[in-house]
Order: C-alpha cells, then structure tokens, then sequence
C-alpha cells in the first residue's frame, strides 16, 4: 500500500449571480451549467446549495443537478441588455490524491471551472433540461494554493457569436485531510522513506523528526487554511453593518499547532502517533466546517458582499492588465517625427521574448479568452506628446544622436512577402562607450544610476526607537501579527529574512544580499529545538503571501534595456479611475463608425468594453449605420450621411449631451473626420472631447510597405469601376496630388478641436500604413524630395501643426504588438492585425481597462 492514499479535501462554492443579454442574436430560452475538472485521480461531487430564490426575475424552471453538473435555473432572454438575476449556489466537493511530499511541493491545484451555454428556440418553456441545446462554453481556470482561500466575484463574456456575459462568484478552501487509519506514519517508517521538511525541503529519517514533519506539514496546513478564512471571513463582515457581524472563535493557529505538535512529542510508539495524529487532524477539519458553513449562511447571495468582492477582483484585474503597457514622453513639437516602425517592431519582439512575458502571473480566476495567456498578451507603447516632457528614469538618457549612430540597419529577404525587409540591431559598444565618457568629462555621477537594474525598493519608517522595513522581495511574517507583512532587522529575524540592512550608515542604506548559509535543521543540537518556535516558522511560512520574485526581477531587468530607453512601465491605478467617474458630466455621447464592407456590429466590443471600463459613467453610443450599404461611394458623401445621422441623434435625444466623442475603425476615421467638416455640426465643436481611431489611413496609402496590399487595392479599384472610397484612399481619385480628396481635407482638417486625439496603430497591420495611422513622418517620405514627398509632408504639417498650436489638445499615439498566428493566411497579408483592435477581447480589456478609458472621464 502506498503513500498515494493521502486525500486532500476541498470544498468550492459557486455563485451564479446574474445574467446579461449583450447582444444575442437568438431569442428564446437559455441555460448555463458549470462542470468542475480536477486532476485526473480526482473525486468530484456536486450538491445544490440554494437557499432562496425569491428575488429570481424572468425564471422558469428550478436549478438542478445531472452528473455532478450544475444547472442554473432556465430563464428567458427576449431583449437586448436585459438582465437576469440568478440566485443559484452550488457546493462542490473535490478530493485529490498525493503523497505528502507532493503535497509539500505543491504550489497550485489545478482546478478549471467549465461554463457552457444552452439555448432552445421554444415560444413556452422547456419541459426538462435536455430540451436545449449546446451554444457555446467558457473555460475558467482557478489559480488556488492548498493554504489560502479564493475569494472572488468576476464577471466574464462567453464568445463573440454568443455575446452574453455571466457573473459568478467563487469561494473555495482546504478542509480535509484524510487517510486510511493506522497506515501513514507506519508507511514513512517500515519503507524508510525519507519526509521533506515543510521548512527547509530537507529530507530526514529519524523518527522524532518524521512524526514532527508530517504532522507540521498536515495540521499546519490545514491549521493555516482555518486562519485564512477566519481572516476573509472577518475581512468581509467588516464591509457590513455591525448589527449583522459575527464573533469568531479567537483561536489561533500557532498555539494550536504548538499544542499538537508538545502532546506529538511525547508519544514514543508509531500507532499511538498515528491515533493522535488522526484524532488531531478530524479535530482541526471539524472546526474548518463549522467555520466554513457559517461563512456561506452569512455572505451567499449576498449582493453587497458579491459586489465587494467583484471591486477586489477589478483592482487585481486591473494590476494583471497593466502589463506589458509602456510609456514615453516626447516634446510636443516632435509630434510629427518619424518613429520607425521596424524599431517598433524589435521593441516588441525584444519584450515578448523576454522572461518577463513568460513570468506574468495568471489571475485567481483566469479565462484565456478574455484574459489571455502570458504569452498571448497584446504589447501596447504609449507615446504622449507634452509640453515639458516627464521622465522620471534613473538611468542617464542616451541623446538621439548616440542612438541614430549605435543602431545597424540589415536587409534580409522577406520569404513571405517576397521582399528585402530592414532589421535594425544596436551596437551596445557605442552606447558603452558613450556612457563612459560621459562619467570622465561631466560632472561624477552616482554610479549606482548607471546600474541598469534597479535595486529592491526599500522604505523606512520609524516606530518609537525601531526601524521598520518593508520590501518588494518575499518576506516571513512576524509571528506575533501573522497578517503583518512588516518586520524589524533584529538578529533573530536575520536568520530568516532575504534582506539585511546595514544600520551604521542611516545616509545610505543599502541592502545586502547575505551569506550562504546551510538548510536550518528541523532540531537543534540537542535534538530538542523548542516546539513553539517551530510551530511558529511554520505557520509563518505557511502563511507568508505568495510573491513571483522571479517575476519582479525580470521586469527590472527588462526596463533596464538600452532597446528600451526612456520607456517605463504603466503606473495609473484603478482608484484614479473610480475617483474621475465621480465627476462624469450628465451626457456623453459617443459615435462609432465602421470601415470598409462593415456594418454597425463591427465596434460593438468596443462600446462593451468602454462601458466596463467605466461603469459608473453615462455614455449613449450611436453604433453609425448611416452609410453601411455603400462604403464604395465618396467618403464625402458619407461624411455627409453620419453628421446627419449624429444632429438627428442629438436633435431626438431625451437630455443634451455634454459631450460628443468620435471613434473609428480603418475607413470609419476618414469618414469621420469628414463629418466634423460638415458645417450642421460646427453649431457641436464646442462639445467635441475624444477622437479615437484605430488603423485610420490619414495619410492615404502613399509609401505603403506591402507590394501585395497595394496590388490588391489596385486590382479591387478594377473590379469596382464605381469604388470611388478606395481611389480616394490611394489618392489616384485626381492626377494631381493637391487636387485628391485625402490632401485636401487635411487643409480642412478639424481633429484639433477635440481635447483628445488618440492614434491606435500597429507595425503588424499592412492594410494601412504605420506612418499613415499616425499621422506622422516616415523614412521614405524623409528621404523622397520629389512633389510627391512635398506633399506627403504638408499633410502632416496640416493636420499635426494646428494639434501642437492649440495647447487644448493632447495627442496620444499607441503602437501594439499582437500575439498572433504567423502562419495564417490573414497574418501573413497583414490583416489580422487590422482587425484584431476590433475582434481581441483580451486587446480591448486591456487597452480600454488601462489606457483608453481616461479619455472619455
């Protein structure tokens, strides 16, 4: 018989809170089960926890259970945005064989959540279950370590074709451990198996120390996984009213595990330590579940408590997202230079092939699709154009011109576009070079701003005569407050702790990385180390907050490129967000208008997200299908068509907007700026604020990088004799450049009237051109003095020179890196990135969640 028999005990509650009807295109009645996967030796069983279902609106049939599947109450959907509330619970019960040293090794429980979506075309309602067919499922992995309990409310979109979102809460926590009677201890000994310490990983033989180990390991855990509770649990109550708190039981873990392990201690035969051990464990378990049932009687279906947990979620959310999100201030009057998009393009490979990308943790509650994996994460550059440019950067800024001369220019054939393309590479010799003449011929610099990697962050604080620290590296909890992540540099805490900080210079304290030292012995010399000491590190361990150094120093690591020079990682926050909806103005009205061969369907991600984002705000989205039969006609014209449709919205509306905001895709950024010139929207200007365009052609397609879309969209101008919008694009619509429809309206451009003009582009997109969604410079348009080049470079000037003039207007420009399939066809010519602003739920969470949404507050 083996050690595998040890079973560990779960126990996961799952809340089906509400539905909504985004946008679905069938009516009728829906359904939304949820199956709970475990590892594959795992025992799963599901009980139905409902307690009340009063408050259900729109519900049919009763919630149930078939083949330990959970199954929501069967509710109709016969609007948009309509919203079901469902009060379903649902207890599930999940044991996971291991030995105890793979429970002592073990970080995470792989444990998924699958969602699936049922559906049935009926006008009354369905008899039983099976009535309804499949849709569509959602995948929701929980990152859950076996000592700490997951706690949290998220809301999450099933796919594009079945736009629905579901809010769900999850609580989940260790409650057992169980084994046959009188096997494990007997087992360690009579095989001779070596037991990992839970405080250092050593193996050991010895008795004392065996029965010592796995009785710290088993009951400290589950001892650990009681406090956390107690903690949440006394956490959550203090968001409520004080009349409908709770006393909790004062135990604490220390001294009980200090209890166990002195009578452990004691006990000189196997079976008797095998009796106490058990008893010991069936004790600690018991008070778990009573702790437990208490905690789901007082805070399921509670709708202030689903929405404390919801915000705790988003502000986790929120610090996962801003990943991968960089910044760089320029001078405004550099707002029409030229920014490469092949260094963009290396910029962007440098930091996905990076162990940064590879070390960015998942979420408590991870879906892929909405989520995205580390590895599938959209790279976003931010470029802000400032008055006085803000750069907070400890390093020595390398000049442009240090940069220009360090950077070596290759051309390599292009198999897939059957072309020479420019990879650029740095000469770090030059900028070394540089770096040291620098500290010869100026002024001594510190050489500790020349270090590329940053040291830990440390701050002091002084309590009475002691020195308090607090660090961005793992750190063991004081015993004394297990939930104080501070502590003091005495010489006791030295023999644990990473850091050690050198007090006879208080001026310049630096930290120091200790000595090597060997593992600490589970007993001292005598064999006796004192129980309370090791009941109190190993509580401490088991409960020191769980830290990705490994994460942490690849992010140092990464900022410290010379390829990223100037560039610092995103540090808005979610209170700055929640404190600018405070004061959202009464209206804001915002227009999206779609591209070539779309529809009004086209940004509807964007308005779900932009709504998400803010959802405390009172935006009215006018979806534009004004022009949505004929996107081939004159873009003019067109104009014409969504500013008539914008006044009829405005004209009609219950109360007058505050605001009016533009946001367009591809073509729709032409049209709209086209519209803005119409003059039955001038009487508006004043209210104009935000012009955001994804992958616009500005610029028109002149110095295109993609032979094959330029053949395309001349063969597509064949076809269609009467496409007037892509000769206009290409400006072939006149012979005369200055005559063309994109040139002239540039001499009429009205985009500095906005107060935010925001350009979203990506090197990866060869529908449009880099340069031309960004309004902006570009190698061969430097180079090319022909008229051609002249004109290129007076369209910009037009547009850019009143943006820089009116000091009004903010210019944001946003270049992204897509994680997309090289192989695919639609990479490969280029537009999957063109679309991918529009159909990536994982780009428009992140962009719209982090940066974007601070232009429309």
């Amino acid at each position: 018989m083996g050690l595998d028999e040890l079973r560990v005990r779960y126990s996961l509650v799952l809340e089906l809170n509400r539905f909504t009807n985004v946008h679905l295109f069938e009516k009728g009645f829906y359904q939304v089960r949820a199956k709970v996967v475990g590892p594959v030796s795992s025992a799963i069983v599901c009980e139905s926890l409902q307690l009340d279902d009063q408050d259900c609106t729109a519900q049919e049939l009763g919630p149930g259970i078939q083949d330990n599947v959970a199954i929501s109450s069967t509710f109709k959907v016969i609007m948009k945005k309509a919203v079901i509330k469902l009060r379903n619970a649902f207890i599930f019960s999940i044991d996971i064989p291991g030995d105890i040293n793979s429970f002592i090794k073990s970080c995470v429980v792989p444990i998924t959540i699958q969602f699936q979506l049922y559906h049935a075309k009926l006008i009354v309602r369905p008899k039983n279950p099976d009535s309804l067919e499949y849709c569509t499922s959602l995948d929701i992995h929980l990152n859950y370590s076996p000592v700490y309990g997951l706690h949290y409310c998220k809301e999450d979109m099933f796919e594009y074709s079945y736009m629905a979102q579901i809010r769900y809460s999850v609580h989940m926590v260790m409650v057992d451990i169980d084994n046959p009677p009188h096997t494990l201890l007997s087992q360690c000994w009579e095989s001779n198996l070596p037991i990992l310490s839970v405080l250092d990983g050593t193996p050991t033989s010895d008795y004392k120390e065996m029965i010592l180990n796995v009785a710290t390991v088993l009951c400290g855990s589950l001892l650990s996984a009681y406090d956390f509770l107690k903690s949440t649990f006394s956490n959550l109550q203090d968001t409520l009213p004080v009349e409908y708190r709770h006393e909790l039981n004062p135990a604490d873990a220390v001294n009980t595990l200090q209890s166990v392990l002195t009578s452990l201690s004691s006990i000189e035969t196997i079976d008797d330590a095998q009796d106490q051990l058990i008893h010991d464990l069936k004790s600690i378990s018991k008070s778990i579940h009573i702790l437990w049932f208490e905690f789901l009687e007082c805070f399921i279906h509670s709708k202030h408590i689903q929405q404390v947990m919801l915000e705790r979620f988003r502000a986790v959310q929120l610090e996962r997202l801003k990943e991968a999100c960089f910044t760089l201030s320029h001078p405004r009057e550099k707002s029409g230079d030229y920014k490469s998009p092949t260094l963009s393009a290396n910029v962007g490979n440098y930091i996905r092939a990076s162990k940064y990308i590879q070390n960015i943790p998942p979420l408590p509650l991870h879906a892929n699709d909405n989520d995205g994996a580390a590895l599938d994460i959209p790279i976003v550059m931010e470029d802000l154009y400032n008055w006085e440019p803000f750069s907070d950067s400890p390093h020595i800024s390398v000049p442009k011109e240090v940069l220009d001369k360090a950077m070596i220019e290759k051309r390599v054939w292009d198999p897939i576009m059957r072309r020479p393309h420019v990879v650029v590479q740095l000469n770090e010799m030059i900028i070394k070079e540089w770096r040291e003449s620098q500290t010869t011929s100026q002024d001594p610099i510190d050489p500790r701003l020349l270090d590329v990697i940053e040291p830990p962050e440390l701050q002091f604080t002084t309590n009475g005569d002691e020195l308090q620290q607090t660090s961005s590296l793992p750190s063991l909890q004081d015993s004394a407050n297990p939930g104080n992540s501070q502590f003091y540099t005495t010489e006791e805490e030295n023999e644990d702790n990473i850091l050690i900080v050198d007090l006879e210079s208080p001026t310049s304290i630096q930290p120091k990385i200790p000595p090597p030292r060997p593992p600490a012995p589970l007993l001292d010399s005598d064999n006796h180390r004192t129980i309370s000491d090791l009941a109190r590190k190993t509580i401490r361990l088991l409960k020191s907050e769980v830290t990705h150094v490994n994460f942490e120093q690849s992010r140092r690591d990464l900022i410290g490129s010379t390829l990223l020079e100037g560039m610092h990682f995103l540090t808005d926050t979610e209170g700055s967000r929640m404190m600018s909806t405070e004061y959202l103005p009464s209206a804001h009205l915002i227009v999206c208008a779609h591209g070539l061969e779309g529809s009004f369907n086209d940004l509807r991600q964007v308005r779900i997200f932009l709504h998400n984002a803010l959802p405390k705000s009172d935006l009215f989205f006018l979806m534009s299908d004004a022009y949505m039969d004929d996107t081939y006609r004159d873009i003019a014209e067109m104009g014409n068509l969504l500013a008539d449709e914008v006044v009829q919205t405005i004209i009609t509306a219950s109360r007058p907007y505050e605001r009016i905001s533009f946001i367009g895709h591809s073509l729709g950024c032409l049209v709209i700026r086209a519209a803005i010139q119409d003059p039955i929207l001038s009487r508006y200007t004043d209210k104009f604020y935000t012009f955001l365009g994804f992958s616009g052609p500005h610029l028109g397609m002149m110095y295109s990088p993609s032979y094959l879309v330029s053949g395309g969209l001349w063969i597509m101008q064949k076809l269609r004799a009467g496409g007037k919008s892509l000769q206009q694009i290409a400006m072939k619509d006149r012979s005369d450049l200055k005559q063309s429809f994109i040139f002239k309206l540039s001499c009429k451009d009205k985009l500095h009237l906005f107060k935010n003009v925001v350009l979203v582009s990506s090197h990866q997109d060869r529908y449009v051109p880099y340069h031309s969604a960004r309004i902006e410079m570009c190698s061969d348009s430097r180079r090319d003095v022909s008229y051609n080049g002249l004109v290129y470079k007076e369209m910009v000037d037009n547009i850019m020179g009143a943006i820089i003039r009116n000091q009004n207007c903010n210019l944001a420009r946003y270049s992204v890196q897509y994680a997309l399939d090289q192989g695919s066809a639609n990479s490969m010519i280029g537009r999957a990135a063109h679309i991918a602003c529009l159909d990536s739920e994982v780009f428009l969470n992140k962009f719209l969640g982090v940066m974007g949404w601070k232009y429309f507050v």
